[in-house]
């Protein structure tokens, strides 16, 4: 007969086992929603060419003056050729500064987000690639989620040695991130050094506090972020806090930075960016940040469109030579 300590050493068992299976099936539903992406090109922004694009809903001026006509669609594969990055290439002069321009969360290098830079860089006869990421766009879908830029990173690597292969100098390759393309961007350094600078707009920085922040905005106890995290790290093999941008900066060879951001931004709160010039000072990195009352995600190109033109435009000539 099973004694009592018998009962409650299987009962201690069984509800360990319930604990744990609980923890991570709500880190895998969270996660679910919370990393899944749509592996597509947003219906509304599926017409889109670099030679003829709408502002959609951003605003409601006639952005024709920034359409580029000479364009090519070309595919850069990654990961030993498994992932296909579907991208635009736009080259001018190949001794010019040469631009990797990176779409934000869910979108694609359709979005007029990434759009209308490539139009204002190409005035200035710039080079530019934009692509999409993977699980974003036209490109591969890998598994349909994002992986808080681990993976991601690979693609822009593969988009520097795509232009490395062309004769570019890496000295003249500059990277410009929108949101998540920011925090992409500012990982780079830790997986390669070869290019000269980086422009961000509402950049994340950390990666933890953006999840909950993120888990806030939709809802969502904050505390849910321990069990993504665990689940994403066991099941996913993911380390969503591995070369953070505290981390990739630190191991960059002090590429300058140029910073803008909306205050009033409420997918990337703008403590983000202030981080991240905590994070260069402490690196002795070249930087410049441009603060926008009023200004939501990502708005600061609609509303100020010329002087982000030239801050960003001056920026990568003063920082990128041959």
């Amino acid at each position: 007969m099973e004694t009592l300590g018998g009962y409650i050493k299987k009962f201690l068992a069984f509800f360990l086992v319930v604990i744990i299976g609980g923890y991570f099936g709500i880190g895998y539903y969270v996660f679910g929603i919370a990393a899944s992406v749509p592996c597509e090109v947003w219906v509304e922004e599926a017409g889109n060419k670099p030679d003829n694009w709408s502002l959609g809903n951003k605003a409601d001026w006639n952005p024709s003056e920034y359409f580029i006509e000479d364009y090519k669609e070309v595919t850069i594969f990654a990961d030993d050729g498994e992932i296909e990055l579907k991208s635009w290439w736009v080259e001018n002069n190949l001794s010019n500064p040469t631009i990797i321009l990176l779409h934000g969360l869910t979108s694609s290098k359709n979005s007029p987000d990434i759009l209308l830079p490539m139009g204002m860089l190409n005035k200035s006869e710039f080079n530019l690639l934009a692509l999409d990421m993977r699980d974003h766009g036209e490109s591969t879908c890998e598994d349909g989620f994002y992986s808080a830029g681990q993976n991601e990173t690979d693609d822009v690597v593969a988009a520097i040695e795509w232009l490395v292969d062309k004769g570019i100098s890496p000295s003249t390759i500059g990277i410009y991130g929108n949101s998540l393309g920011a925090l992409i961007g500012l990982m780079t350094p830790a997986k390669t050094n070869e290019f000269g600078s980086i422009a961000v707009i509402d950049p994340p920085v950390d990666f933890e506090t953006l999840v909950r922040e993120e888990m806030s905005y939709q809802g969502f106890p904050t505390f849910l972020w321990e069990p993504i995290y665990h689940y994403a790290l066991i099941f996913k093999r993911i380390n969503m806090l591995k070369d953070i941008p505290e981390e990739a900066l630190s191991k960059s060879k002090k590429q300058p930075l140029l910073i803008f951001t909306g205050l009033d931004s409420d997918r990337v709160l703008p403590h983000h960016s202030d981080d991240l010039v905590e994070i260069a000072k402490a690196n002795d990195i070249d930087y410049n940040i441009y603060k926008y009352d009023g200004m939501g995600h990502t708005e600061i190109l609609y509303f100020y469109t010329e002087e982000y033109s030239q801050l960003l435009t001056d920026f990568y000539k003063s920082t990128l030579s041959g």
